[in-house]
This record gives structure tokens, C-alpha cells and sequence, in this order.
């Protein structure tokens, strides 16, 4: 039996030896690079078509008259093409499994990356957002601001319970929120403006780390920066803001 296993595998290579490893790569390298389960498994196909045409083979050598002249029974004979077929198609379907769970790991890498990237993006993207958001809201509350002294008054929200930016106060939360005199905090924001966790933190300048002013110029310089929720820096900026009203102190 060892003899008619090694014959058929002696004429399927000596036929097909390079035509066999350039179908696997073919049929493989498409299904990876397309990420096509499809053509894994018509492999599988192509595989079996290749060890059925022993067959023809043997046809056209006449191998079954000088079989005749060997010590083997045609049980075996029969027996020998039955079982290099089922090698063939464990050979094949080895090849086809490989192949696809190649291609569901690069899938799944694939997956896990566009995530990642997709979820970097949309930070990225609610952080400059909210970045744009507090400038303009910041600044408008500034640029309008009545006097400025001991005490600060803010279009909207009344008398602060301190001049310059001190009124001005970043929250245990990370929320950007103005003190008055009656010890309330005004958010200058909701706290949906802050998505994903973003969260506003000092970058050690100005008078509090937030907010300075000059009396000389009537000028508020600002800074902050945006953090995520673990206090990753994401963003810093720092901005001037004239006031309008610099005629009252």
C-alpha cells in the first residue's frame, strides 16, 4: 500500500509540482489581501480536482495493465486512490483553515484598529470643540465685563465675589464655572459640553493658573487645557481678551 500511496504522489507532483504551489499562493494571497473567505475554500476545490486527475494519468500510461503484473489485489488498487484522495482533501482543508483564521486575525487586528482610530478621532474632535467652545464663551463673558476691582461684574450672571479672573474658577469636576457674591457657582457651560469624560485643567500661568488681568492694558489673558479622564493632556491654549468697557473700573 506504502508503494501505491508514494507512486500517486510521484505522479501528481511530477505533473503538477509547480502548478500546485503557485494555486495554493494564488488562491491564498487573494483571499488575504481581499480578506475573501471564498477563495480559501475553492482551494479546497482545486485540490481535490488535482488528485482525481491521477486518474487521466493513469489512463493514458496504461497503468492498469501493468498493475496486473504487481504482487497487489485490486482491493488495493481501489484502496490506494480512495486514501490519497482523503490525504489530498485533509492536505486541502489544513491549507483552507490556516487561511481563514489568517484572515479572521487581520480581521479582527483590522477591527481593533479602526476602533482605536475612530474613538482617537472623535476625541480629538470633542476636544477641539470644547476648546472653541470655552474660548468664545469665556471670551464674550470678558470682552463685556463691567468694572473690574475688588469685585468683577458679568453680563448674565451678576457681581463675582472677585476681580480680575479669580471669579473665574475651574470646579472639582473639571467644569469651567464663575463664583458670585451670594456663593453660588454659575456653570458657563452644561455638562454635556463635556463628552468622553473631558475635563478643563490649569497649565500653571496667570494669577490662578486660569485667568489673569492687567489694569494697565484692560487685558484678560487666558489658559487651560483639556484633559481626558484619566488627566492625559490633550490640548492646551492660551488666548488675550480686550475689554470693551476698559474705560470702567
Amino acid at each position: 500500500m506504502k508503494g501505491l500511496l508514494y507512486k500517486e504522489w510521484a505522479t501528481l507532483t511530477s505533473s503538477y509540482k509547480q502548478t500546485v504551489f503557485f494555486i495554493a499562493f494564488l488562491y491564498g494571497g487573494i483571499s488575504i489581501l481581499t480578506g475573501q473567505t471564498g477563495m480559501a475554500y475553492a482551494l479546497l476545490v482545486v485540490f481535490s480536482i488535482l488528485i482525481t486527475s491521477t486518474i487521466s494519468f493513469d489512463e493514458n500510461s496504461h497503468w492498469d495493465i501493468y498493475a496486473r503484473t504487481l504482487p497487489v489485489t485490486p482491493a488495493q488498487l481501489v484502496g490506494s486512490k480512495y486514501l490519497f484522495g482523503l490525504c489530498g482533501l485533509a492536505l486541502g482543508t489544513v491549507c483552507t483553515v490556516l487561511i481563514v483564521l489568517l484572515i479572521s486575525a487581520m480581521l479582527a487586528v483590522g477591527v481593533r484598529f479602526a476602533v482605536r482610530t475612530y474613538r482617537e478621532s472623535m476625541e480629538l474632535s470633542e476636544t477641539e470643540l470644547l476648546c472653541s467652545t470655552l474660548t468664545a464663551a469665556i471670551s464674550d463673558k470678558l470682552r463685556y465685563s463691567g468694572e473690574v476691582g475688588q469685585n468683577m461684574f458679568i453680563q448674565g450672571v451678576g457681581t463675582t465675589d472677585s476681580g480680575g479672573g479669580g471669579s473665574f474658577a475651574i470646579s472639582d469636576d473639571g467644569e469651567v464655572v464663575i463664583q458670585t457674591t451670594d456663593s453660588e457657582e454659575f456653570r458657563l457651560l452644561g455638562s454635556a459640553s463635556y463628552p468622553q469624560g473631558l475635563r478643563v485643567r490649569t497649565t500653571g500661568t496667570g494669577e490662578t493658573g486660569f485667568i489673569s488681568y492687567s489694569a494697565e492694558t484692560g487685558i484678560f489673558t487666558v489658559s487651560f487645557a483639556i484633559a481626558d479622564a484619566q488627566g492625559n493632556i490633550l490640548k492646551e491654549t492660551c488666548f488675550d481678551v480686550k475689554r470693551i468697557n476698559a474705560g470702567k473700573k
